[in-house]
């Protein structure tokens, strides 16, 4: 690996960091915990707790081009070898970069006899600047009823579902922060979302209790912004398709523009207008923020032999979108036979003069001249309409978060010193054939580990292991796209 991200975990512990816990438990107002103070343990309380900290972060051998405007200006002579990445070499201590950031973290709790209610604020400079929403992390309200049988809690709400230990495969309400993969606990990577939640207590002796859940709408996972240098390869690939796609569109425009019959160019500039008006939002088939994408579920669990277990069953979207690239590999099947023609086309011919050795070696390895001709057009397709651009049109492609439904089962239970956790899904999506390319297919999920306290120092093993099985994924691939008569995998659009 060329770059390389070193946290200075030492800094945070030691001297950058002074996270101090800070409350007013045991003032006068309704007597806290730990301190009566004569009051009655019932009366209400209200504490506030919080902690305030630095962090620092540095990157070591960053990339020469996200560099600020300065740093590049001061090493434009100098003679450095990059990559293919624009990276030099990981110890190249003249291209670091430190980061540093102060956060506070403040919760503020109220509880009564039979009612309760919680806040918890999140202040850093990357929530306020890039998502202020969630300055408020969480905040809810609930109640017990019939003798805390029947309890509600509406607000903003983090709810964890799952046996596994910071590892699940159920936990499916909140979505997840990556835009960041260093965070200190997997609860703090979770997104808050409006949530109402009641619990009916059916028996204390065998803890036996039915959850229900359901949210209005959802929340995406979030991922690093294209600038960063932790975005993601596969959103760079969908991002540099898009990106290509709407150069050959509005290359076509522009060129329509000018050689019409207006001079004044007010074509061309329209479409320079509309192509600074473009939003990944129009790529959406529907909006997220609707009813359409409310989520429910119910979990019953309980203690039997000294196994805890669950059931559960989700109903909701998946948080990370699908992209749809039927019309658009359809438009490239188009343009592609008509630049590429008869094999002497303007597509042909850069073909041949950029990627010779590549259809020389299919020819070698026993197929025709046109169909290896085709392949390679399939391959390149999205590259050629970034850089030189079709004579015809290409359609965008288009996102949507697939549905799904999880049936889970849970179990947690001591097997001699190990405290072993379990958890297996069954996704069940609208693909249940599996031959939509589009659409994600049924899979099975688990998760599967233990922990042991070990006799050293307080010391704590836990060890967890998670999967997933797409279910007859055999059958993906036959999505492809024709060119020439040739089926090609419509993977090679660098979407898969």
């Amino acid at each position: 690996m060329k770059k390389f991200l070193f946290t200075l975990t030492a800094l945070s512990l030691a001297s950058l960091t002074f996270a101090q816990d800070f409350g007013f438990g045991d003032s006068d107002f309704g007597g806290g915990s730990g301190f009566d103070g004569g009051f009655e343990e019932s009366e209400p309380a209200v504490t506030i707790s919080g902690e305030v900290g630095t962090s620092a972060r540095a990157w070591i051998g960053t990339d020469k081009s996200k560099w600020s405007e300065s740093k590049q200006a001061k090493y434009a002579n100098e003679d450095y070898t990059y990559d293919s990445h624009g990276y030099k070499k990981f110890y190249d201590v003249s291209k670091s970069e430190i980061e540093g950031d102060v956060y506070a973290n403040i919760e503020l709790n109220y509880s009564g006899d039979y009612t309760d209610a919680n806040i918890k604020l999140n202040l850093d400079s990357g929530t306020i600047a890039d998502y202020p929403e969630d300055v408020i992390e969480e905040a809810s309200a609930g109640g017990s009823f019939r003798d805390s049988r029947i309890q509600v809690r509406a607000g903003k709400m983090k709810e964890v579902w799952g046996k596994g230990d910071k590892v699940h495969v159920l936990d499916n309400f909140n979505a997840n922060d990556y835009s960041d993969f260093i965070f200190p606990d997997y609860i703090d990577r979770r997104i808050g979302e409006i949530m109402f939640k009641t619990t009916f207590n059916l028996s204390w002796d065998y803890n036996l209790k039915l959850e229900g859940i359901w949210t209005p709408m959802m929340t995406a996972d979030r991922f690093a912004s294209e600038d960063s240098k932790l975005y993601p390869y596969a959103q760079k690939n969908l991002t540099d398709t898009v990106k290509a796609v709407l150069k050959n569109n509005y290359a076509i425009a522009a060129s329509s523009a000018m050689s019409s019959t207006n001079s004044d160019g007010m074509a061309l500039v329209s479409g320079v207008m509309e192509l600074s008006d473009f939003s990944t939002d129009s790529l959406y088939e529907d909006n997220i923020h609707s009813i359409k994408y409310g989520q429910a579920g119910a979990r019953l669990t309980g203690t039997l032999g000294g196994i805890d277990w669950g059931a559960s069953y989700y109903y909701g979207h998946y948080k990370q979108p699908s992209a749809n690239l039927e019309k658009t590999a359809a438009s490239i099947t188009t343009a592609v036979k008509t630049d590429v023609g008869t094999g002497t086309g303007t597509y042909a011919t850069w073909l041949s003069t950029n990627y010779a050795s590549e259809i020389a070696s299919l020819v070698a390895a026993g197929k025709t001249q046109a169909t290896a001709l085709s392949e390679v057009a399939a391959n390149h397709a999205i590259e050629y309409a970034g850089k030189k651009g079709f004579s015809t049109e290409i359609d965008l492609p288009t996102l949507n978060y697939d549905q799904v439904q999880v049936f889970g089962v849970e179990a947690a239970f001591v097997l001699w010193k190990l405290n072993t956790r379990w958890e297996f899904a069954y996704n069940l999506t609208e693909d249940t054939a599996g031959d939509n390319p589009w659409i994600k297919n049924n899979s099975l999920g688990w998760v599967a580990g233990f922990d042991i306290d070990l006799p050293i120092h307080n010391l704590n093993l836990n060890v967890q292991e998670t999967g997933t099985y797409i279910l007859k994924k055999d059958k993906i691939k036959e999505g492809g796209i024709e060119i020439g008569g040739t089926k090609v995998g419509w993977e090679t659009l660098g979407t898969n």
